[in-house]
């Protein structure tokens, strides 16, 4: 979900910074060019985006991705514990 940075804006955000934070903040206006709602804006706009990505897409190896088919392909015999959640899921939980 890509935002547009450069679009209009509504919204208003106070943030109180460090002197440091603050110093490099204008460093990194002085050496872009851009001011410092467009380096804040773009800021937020990739640590959101890393956060949501990472709550909604699952990364895999190769040898996860293996054990999980194997997993699919082969589901072991389920155990008491597993047959009791079942017949409550179908008791309580069903969506049939």
């Amino acid at each position: 979900m890509a935002v547009d940075v450069r679009s209009p804006k509504n919204r208003r955000v106070a943030v109180r910074l460090t002197d440091d934070l603050a110093a490099q903040l204008e460093q990194a206006v002085e050496l872009s060019g851009r001011t410092q709602s467009e380096l804040i804006t773009e800021a937020i706009a990739e640590k959101t985006g890393g956060i949501i990505r990472e709550q909604h897409i699952l990364e895999l190896t190769d040898r996860d991705m293996d054990a999980l088919l194997a997993a699919l392909e082969n589901p072991g015999t389920p155990n008491e514990a597993m047959l009791r959640s079942i017949a409550r899921w179908r008791e309580h939980g069903s969506p049939s």
